[in-house]
Parts: C-alpha cells; sequence; structure tokens
C-alpha cells in the first residue's frame, strides 16, 4: 500500500473516535500528578496514525477536536471548581476552558494536515511539530495566554531529562517528544504497508535515532544533576508559612465578619513569624493575599503600624502578598477601576506582593502582570468594558489591575551580605519568559506566593507545583513557593523538591537555599528557539503555498 492509499483508505468512525480518545488520554495522563509523564513519548502516534490516513479536512478536525478534548478534561477538569465551592461563575468558565479552548489548536493541526496533503506525510508530521511548538510560544504572549497546557511541561517530573530546559526551555521538551512520535509513527506507516522491514537500514538507522533521544537526553541530565555542586557559603535561609485558609471565607461576607477575619489571619501571620524568628531566617514569606485587605489605606492604619513593629522588634524582613489600590480621575481610570461615590474618583485595586524591612522601610510593590484571562481580569479590558460588569465574581478576586513591572528586590543577609530576589504572584510562574526577566535583571533567587485552595484536592495546585521545578531548570536557581493551602516548596537548581508540604495543611518551616548570579543560555537569548520553530512553520507553509499555485498554473 502506497503512503497515498494509507491517507485514502477508508477508517470507520468508531476507530476514528477511539484513536483519538487514545491519543487524548495518553497525553492528558502523562501531565502531572500523573507519575507517568513517558506516555507523552507514545501520545501523539494513534492520532498520527488518523492523520496519516484521512484525506478530510472535517474528519481531521473532528478527530483532533475529540482527542484535544479528551486532553482537556483529563488535564484541566478542576478549573471548573466542581468539586468544591461550586461557585456559578467558576464552573461556566471552567466549562467554557474545557469546550472552547481545544479550538484554539485546530488551525495549527489543520494548517499541518494541509501540508501532509500537499507536501507528503512526512513533512506534514514535521509541519504539525512546528506549527504546534509555534502555537505554545504564541499562546504566552498577550492577556488570552494560557501556557499552562504547553506539552514540555508534562514532564516536569522527568528530572533527568528537563536539564535540557536551560538551553531550551521547555519547548525543547515539546519538540523532543514530538520527534519521538512522528519518527515512531514513520517506522510504524512504512512497516504496516510493507515498505519497510523491521531490519533494513532506514527502520535500524531511526530506532537508533529514539534511542538517542530517549536515552541520550536522559544520560545528559544525570550528568548534570550529578555535576551540580553545593555551595554552602553563597547560602541564606528562608521561612515559609502555610496558614491553610479557606478561600471561600476568608474575605468575610459582612462588614463584622470581615474585620474579623482580617484580625484573626492577621494576628496568625504575626504569631507564627515570631516562632520562626528564634531561628533566625534571612527572610520570611507569607503566602498571597496572606493581608486580604488594603494595609496600605489610611484606615488600616493600625495594622500596619503592628507589621512595621513586629518586623523592627525581630530584624526580619517579611515577603507578603496584599492588594494595592491606585486612585484616577475619570479621564486616566483604568477600564477595570470603580468609581468612589459620585465624586469624580476611582480606585483601581492590584493583586500586589511586597517586601517589608526592618526601620518602617517598604520596598516597592510588585503589582501582578500576568492575570488568569477572565477569572481576574477580563482580557483586554480597555476594548470590551461592556463585559466587566456582567463578569465580576465578588469573592476577593476577578477584575484586578494589570501591572507592568518585574521587580527586583535588594535584600540585606543577617550575616550583612547583599543579595537580590523577585517574587512572581500564582499563574505568573507558568510563563518561562516572564520569569527569565527577573532573572536577567539580577534576581539571585526565586519566590512563588500562591493560593491554590480554590479547587479542593484537584490536579490543579500539583500541576503549578510542578511548573517551580521547570523555572528552577531554566534559570539554574533556587525556588521558593509560598502557598495559602499548600503546595509550599523549596526546588533547588537542577528541579530537585529538598522540601514540600501537603494539600490543606497548615505548616510553617525554614529552608536553607543557596543564591547564583550565572545566567544560563535561556536567561541569556530568550525563546530563540521556539522563534525558530515560528519561523520554520512560515517557511514550510509558503513551500507548500508556492507548490499549490504551481499546480494551479499548470492545470
Amino acid at each position: 500500500m502506497s503512503e497515498s492509499d494509507i491517507q485514502q483508505s477508508h477508517t470507520p468512525w468508531w476507530i476514528q473516535s477511539g484513536l483519538a480518545a487514545a491519543s487524548g488520554l495518553l497525553l492528558g495522563f502523562s501531565f502531572p500528578p500523573s507519575p507517568f509523564y513517558t506516555l507523552a513519548y507514545v501520545s501523539f502516534i494513534p492520532l498520527f496514525f488518523l492523520f496519516a490516513r484521512t484525506h478530510s479536512y472535517f474528519k481531521m478536525a473532528r478527530s483532533a477536536y475529540l482527542f484535544l478534548l479528551i486532553f482537556h478534561l483529563v488535564t484541566v477538569y478542576w478549573t471548573g471548581g466542581f468539586v468544591v465551592g461550586k461557585d456559578m461563575w467558576m464552573m461556566v468558565a471552567g466549562t467554557a476552558v474545557l469546550l472552547i479552548h481545544p479550538v484554539f489548536y485546530l488551525p495549527a493541526v489543520l494548517l499541518a494536515f494541509a501540508v501532509k496533503k500537499k507536501l507528503g506525510l512526512v513533512q506534514g508530521l514535521m509541519a504539525f511539530a512546528l506549527f504546534w511548538t509555534s502555537f505554545e510560544y504564541l499562546h504566552s504572549l498577550g492577556e488570552y495566554s494560557f501556557p499552562w497546557l504547553t506539552l514540555g511541561n508534562s514532564q516536569a517530573y522527568d528530572l533527568n531529562r528537563i536539564q535540557m530546559i536551560e538551553f531550551t526551555s521547555v519547548y525543547g521538551l515539546t519538540l523532543l517528544i514530538f520527534a519521538f512520535n512522528i519518527i515512531a509513527t514513520v517506522i510504524l506507516a512504512n512497516y504496516s504497508n510493507g515498505q519497510w522491514k523491521l531490519r533494513s537500514g532506514k527502520v535500524v538507522s531511526l530506532l537508533a535515532a529514539m534511542v538517542v533521544l530517549y536515552f541520550g537526553s536522559a544520560v545528559y541530565g544525570m550528568m548534570v544533576m550529578k555535576s551540580e555542586s553545593r555551595d554552602e557559603k553563597n547560602r541564606m535561609s528562608i521561612g515559609i508559612i502555610q496558614p491553610n485558609f479557606d478561600p471561600w471565607e476568608k474575605w468575610g461576607t459582612s462588614y463584622g465578619a470581615k474585620w474579623e477575619s482580617y484580625t484573626q489571619q492577621f494576628n496568625y501571620y504575626c504569631h507564627e513569624t515570631k516562632k520562626l524568628a528564634s531561628s533566625k531566617p534571612d527572610l520570611v514569606v507569607w503566602p498571597e493575599t496572606a493581608i486580604p485587605f488594603h494595609i496600605l489605606l489610611p484606615r488600616y492604619a493600625l495594622f500596619r503600624s503592628e507589621l512595621f513593629t513586629l518586623v523592627d522588634t525581630l530584624d526580619l524582613p517579611v515577603f507578603t502578598g496584599l492588594p494595592t489600590a491606585e486612585y484616577f480621575d475619570s479621564l486616566r481610570a483604568p477600564a477595570t477601576a470603580e468609581r468612589i461615590g459620585t465624586a469624580d474618583l476611582y480606585v483601581e485595586s492590584y493583586n500586589s506582593s511586597v517586601l517589608i524591612l526592618p526601620h518602617h522601610t517598604l520596598a516597592e510593590v510588585h503589582k501582578k502582570t500576568v492575570l488568569v484571562p477572565f477569572a481576574e481580569r477580563i482580557p483586554y479590558a480597555e476594548t470590551f468594558r461592556f463585559l466587566i460588569e456582567p463578569l465580576k465574581w465578588n469573592v476577593g478576586i476577578s477584575s484586578w489591575g494589570k501591572g507592568n513591572d518585574t521587580v527586583v528586590y535588594a535584600l540585606q543577609l543577617k550575616d550583612g551580605r547583599l543579595t537580590k530576589f523577585s517574587g512572581m504572584i500564582c499563574y505568573e510562574s507558568a510563563y518561562p519568559n516572564y520569569v527569565r526577566e527577573f532573572v536577567k535583571k539580577g534576581a539571585e533567587f526565586l519566590v512563588i506566593i500562591t493560593n491554590d485552595s480554590w479547587w479542593g484536592n484537584t490536579s490543579g495546585a500539583y500541576q503549578h507545583a510542578s511548573f517551580a521545578s521547570l523555572r528552577a531548570v531554566e534559570t539554574r536557581r533556587w525556588v521558593v513557593q509560598c502557598a495559602n493551602g499548600g503546595i509550599s516548596l523549596v526546588v533547588d537548581p537542577t528541579g530537585k523538591r529538598q522540601f514540600s508540604t501537603n494539600l490543606y495543611t497548615s505548616a510553617e518551616f525554614i529552608g536553607d537555599i543557596g543564591l547564583s548570579s550565572h545566567k544560563t543560555f535561556y536567561v541569556a537569548h530568550g525563546d530563540i528557539l521556539a522563534q525558530l520553530c515560528l519561523l520554520c512553520s512560515l517557511l514550510i507553509l509558503a513551500t507548500a503555498i508556492l507548490k499549490q499555485r504551481n499546480e494551479s498554473r499548470r492545470n
């Protein structure tokens, strides 16, 4: 059977659906918290079988959508909060993610399918890998971005193979996975139609390439991990407080309940910080919106004075999450700002973090720059102002203002040394290039503060925690994550967790971390691999278009 025969032969719809679903399940179960990350290396083979045999664009789109839908159902089912909270807006938004987000991938799949029809199966498979990787890169840009499902993220638990991403970022892992799947598909396609024998030179060569890809990357990683030395001199200690407050209750429901809740939470953090102070850490970290009220505003002056006094008395800097506010008149007010009464005054609230230093010193405020689409802010709210009011979600988040900075904090350690660090807020840690910018500006270690308690004991918190390992390897920095209800952790520059807490527990601990000023290839040069994929995608698409035009002229 020739390759054209393979492409046009009829496959029953139930087999098509089964193969598409199989690919979706294999890919979905390769993502954390599943330990079966190796499934990704064979997950596309059933879909590629359909890719080779299908002739109709409609049938290819139908199979691809089913594959992507199953993939989303397995990996991000938790986004709707169907098992805890059961907030109506969250469930609607989560359902939309599951049903609509798979459509975003279809242009890449169908363009690759067009290349296959015009240039051949191998070229089509190569285009599939290039278009998909390019889509992942482009999908990490702008306010509609959602890089959570980047294919390389599936390998976060595979510490050996992820060592390569200090050069390539996670997009290198995406291409490695595609390379393995493509070679396997080419071998199976040619063997099944009788064109190749198992002992033929082409099969042996391609099998050898698969061995090199799979085991070579692991051997390289083992060598890197073995060579990573522990610098005992350039180190510091950091305290982490995980309170495990219910995120649905921490904001309070009435005026009196809010003040009672605010006071209880604030006192808890102060008490636990005093306990950690006996171990003399260089810094204590509180999680995202640990202070759930605008402590920097005059009405909360007593809380602010107590916090400054705590830091001064203990001589212990505190890095915390908190909301901040900025005021505007009607001419300068952002789309998401709220009007105060009937005056010409508007307030914009930001999900923020700040470093509080001894001597009543407040460092620069970092306003969260990368916001979860719809859950925290309407994408391009300035354009879609009419959506803001109907979609407000009044549980302490939604309609946040958008920051535009990458703050690097200077911190003096107990022994007098100076270091620099940066903090990301929750979702920001999913963005390799964004985190890279902090390190490029001089951050010697990284902090992630988050609140992953919204979705119950589901995959979301585990997936988010796994990103810390990827960011640690890309930048070769120690990463500390402090979460409200878990998972808090300390990760070394090889991506290995030195300490980790459980979900929905209260905990406080001291982590010993290293400091580094070395800049990896990725930190220095950014996403050049992904950008090269984008360039190659354009070239291969142009080649297919030119061939189509030449054929049309001949006819």
